[in-house]
């Protein structure tokens, strides 16, 4: 029984995830990273990925750590 409440997804988690998605890939579009990507020299084409994944978990983690500290502080608020 617990276990079926585990992988039940909640519908605005799915939304968001697909919604993100479409986002990211607009983005790459719009910029046209393929044509960035296939006309640059291969020598620096790996530290540009390297450097765009890097910056992107860094902001990913920042916004969680901001949704994470509004969580918290509204728990402590709701609990007084």
């Amino acid at each position: 029984m617990c276990n079926e409440n585990k992988n039940k997804k909640e519908p605005w988690r799915i939304i968001a995830f697909i919604i993100s998605v479409l986002f990211i890939t607009f983005m790459w579009v719009k910029n046209d990273i393929i044509a960035i990507y296939t006309t640059m020299p291969r020598h620096q084409i790996v530290p540009l990925i390297v450097t765009t994944v890097a910056v992107s978990l860094l902001k990913v983690g920042a916004v969680a750590g901001v949704v994470l500290l509004i969580k918290w502080a509204v728990g402590k608020i709701k609990n007084k």
